[in-house]
């Protein structure tokens, strides 16, 4: 998905009746002046792939503009400057902010390589379960997508695979925009010409709501959390999620395969280390069959990088695994930062196999995302303060290649199936050099 943020960010969005106040637009240009001062002074390189004419531009068009404009739709606004920076760790959250959080629509979606689908929902609305989305109030579902984008920091396009989802549902983010006719609620119109409208509901209201998943693991009741590792989970990982384990492995005997879960680099309080665990690990390798080792890093977004880099290190000198291709790297959208340095590493070092879909964040990109506090709003962004080059052989490549690439349905979602892992456990043992395999169901 291509555009061009800043005619996006340039254009003159509908502005609504409620302007915000004299004192209340000083506080705004005052912040935003401030915001352009900390960005420039703090990020590593900002204009990377903004010139800095075009952002200057921008900043002295929104200036202008703010006192004819919302708080809903100056947020909105302060995301697409943001985003004209054009990094993932450089970010702003128009609908999170302190006390200014934009409500919500009781619907759950993600994004499928056939479309954009409810995952999960309301109870009194669970007939919505499995249906694809097309259109909002007038709004065909690309031109809606491509304008959210125009909010959201990326390293690449996975980003906006990733985020459109969770800011769809958002009342006040679809009004700013254009989408929605109103911030109180809005039609989602269906594949099918199944139309429903919504009525917006605050943060409190959504975590009350009883929820239906389309996963068939939890047969039609709610799930035990909304998070997106219940929300995916699997006969396989289910229990571990449900025990909050940030890492754990098991081993399938048939294919005498150890499958590995990491889904936080850091140690977790009132369980064993990383490095404890890693250690039984290799002491079950040791002695039993293993054909094939599976690293789940899927459901990791960062930490601490070097929490794994013993294992790596380890593996790095397993030669059966590294010179037969028995090392397999599970990693998806969710894979970012910290778990992102981790699966390149283990594929420079260890030669693993990458498999999956491709991951949000860039192998060599501006990262180390730091917090930035603007006093006269309350509103806070982060920005990247270092460059991570985590394989210089992968230059200013776009995405972690993918050895096994994989195509997620709602229907292998609907079905609780683990796609990459059967691909994983069903490829050949050869080298990742002369593995090149497209994976659909």
């Amino acid at each position: 998905m291509k555009f061009n943020v800043t005619l996006l960010l340039l254009f003159t969005i509908s502005i609504l009746n409620a302007q915000v106040s004299s004192k209340e637009a000083k506080k705004w240009r005052a912040d935003l002046q401030d915001l352009k001062q900390q960005l420039t002074e703090r990020h590593v390189n900002l204009f990377h792939t903004v010139s800095k004419d075009s952002f200057e531009l921008a900043v002295a068009h929104l200036d202008e503009k703010i006192p004819t404009l919302n708080q809903a739709q100056i947020l909105v606004r302060f995301a697409q400057l943001v985003a004209m920076i054009g990094d993932g760790h450089t970010s702003f959250y128009p609908g999170n902010q302190k006390k200014k959080w934009f409500r919500f629509y009781p619907i759950k979606l993600w994004t499928f390589s056939d479309g954009i689908y409810v995952i999960a929902t309301a109870k009194e609305q669970k007939d919505l379960l499995g249906k694809r989305l097309i259109q909002i109030d007038n709004t065909p579902i690309q031109d809606a997508v491509s304008s959210i984008c125009s909010t959201i920091g990326a390293d690449n396009d996975m980003e906006y695979t990733y985020a459109v989802p969770f800011e769809l549902p958002r009342p006040e983010l679809l009004h700013a925009l254009g989408i929605a006719k109103s911030s109180d609620h809005a039609e989602f119109v269906f594949e099918g010409d199944v139309r429903t409208t919504f009525l917006a509901i605050d943060l409190k209201e959504w975590q009350a709501v009883e929820w239906v998943c389309a996963n068939s693991l939890y047969e039609g009741a709610s799930p035990p959390s909304m998070r997106v590792d219940f929300l995916f989970a699997t006969n396989l990982t289910l229990k571990h999620v449900k025990n909050k384990e940030y890492y754990w492995f098991e081993y399938l005997k048939e294919e005498q395969a150890l499958y590995f879960q990491y889904n936080v680099c850091w140690d977790q309080n009132n369980r064993p280390t990383f490095s404890e665990v890693t250690k039984e690990l290799f002491q079950f390798m040791d002695n039993n069959p293993v054909e094939r080792l599976i690293i789940d890093v899927r459901q990791n977004s960062g930490g601490e990088p070097n929490t794994a880099q013993s294992l790596i290190n380890r593996l790095a000198k397993r030669t059966k695994f590294t010179e037969e291709g028995r090392l397999f790297v599970l990693v998806g959208r969710r894979t970012y930062s910290a778990a992102l340095t981790n699966a390149v590493h283990l594929r420079s070092q260890a030669n693993a196999r990458i498999v999956g879909e491709y991951s949000r964040g860039k192998p060599n990109s501006p990262s180390e995302g730091r917090d930035i506090d603007l006093k006269s709003t309350k509103i806070w962004l982060t920005v990247s303060t270092q460059f991570v080059e985590r394989d210089p052989t992968l230059g200013d490549a776009d995405y972690l290649p993918v050895d096994i690439k994989v195509a997620h349905t709602f229907k292998s979602f609907q079905a609780a199936q683990d796609l990459d892992l059967q691909a994983a456990l069903n490829a050949e043992l050869l080298k990742p050099k002369d593995l090149n395999i497209e994976m659909k169901n």
